[in-house]
C-alpha cells in the first residue's frame, strides 16, 4: 500500500469526525429538530443525548433564520458553535463551526453540510482545503496530515483520486521491517 493511500484513508476518517451524517434529511424529509428556550428550532443533524441550544438570531415561523450564532450545549455545558447564517433551521450560505473536540470549519454551507468551498481543521494539526458537497471533501483539494505531508489533487466523496504528493519518496525509504 502506498504512502498516498494510507494518507488518504487517514483524510477521509478524520474529515468524517466533523462531517453530520451525510445521509442526514433533505427537505422535507424526517429531521429531528431541536429549540432553543424561546422555541426557536433548528435542525439537529446529529442528535445526542444530553443536549440544548441557544441561537442568537432571529426567529421566523418558529425557525431560526437569519444571521447569528447557535450555541450548543452538552449536559449544560457549552460544545460546539456555529457563527453564520441560517434559513429556516439549516445552515446555509457562509459559516463557522467551532467544534468541542477542537476542531474547526470555515467555509459555505448547504442544508446544514459542508457545500461549496471551505477548510476543515482538525486537533491533530491536519487540515483539508477545498471544495466540499455532501458534507465530504469532493472536487479539488489539498490535505495536510499531521506529520506535514501534503496531498493535492480531485478528491470523490473524502478520498483522494487522483493528484500528487509532496513526498512521494518517503513511500521508498528502505524499512528494515518490511520482507
Amino acid at each position: 500500500m502506498s504512502a498516498l493511500t494510507r494518507y488518504a484513508g487517514a483524510a477521509l476518517v478524520l474529515l468524517g469526525l466533523l462531517a453530520s451524517d451525510p445521509s442526514s434529511a433533505g427537505p422535507g424529509d424526517n429531521v429531528t429538530w431541536i429549540a432553543d428556550g424561546h422555541g426557536c428550532r433548528v435542525a439537529n443533524t446529529f442528535p445526542r443525548p444530553g443536549e440544548s441550544i441557544a441561537w442568537s438570531g432571529h426567529c421566523r415561523d418558529g425557525y431560526a433564520d437569519g444571521d447569528g450564532v447557535l450555541q450548543w450545549f452538552l449536559e449544560g455545558r457549552e460544545d460546539d458553535r456555529f457563527e453564520g447564517h441560517l434559513a429556516m433551521g439549516w445552515a446555509e450560505g457562509r459559516g463557522e463551526l467551532a467544534k468541542g473536540d477542537g476542531s474547526r470549519y470555515v467555509g459555505d454551507w448547504k442544508h446544514s453540510l459542508q457545500e461549496g468551498i471551505g477548510r476543515y481543521e482538525a486537533p491533530d494539526g491536519s487540515w483539508y482545503q477545498g471544495e466540499w458537497k455532501r458534507g465530504m471533501p469532493n472536487g479539488q483539494g489539498e490535505y495536510q496530515d499531521a506529520d506535514g505531508r501534503k496531498f493535492v489533487g480531485e478528491w470523490v466523496n473524502g478520498v483522494l483520486q487522483s493528484g500528487n504528493s509532496e513526498d512521494r519518496d518517503r513511500d521508498q525509504t528502505p524499512d528494515p521491517n518490511r520482507t
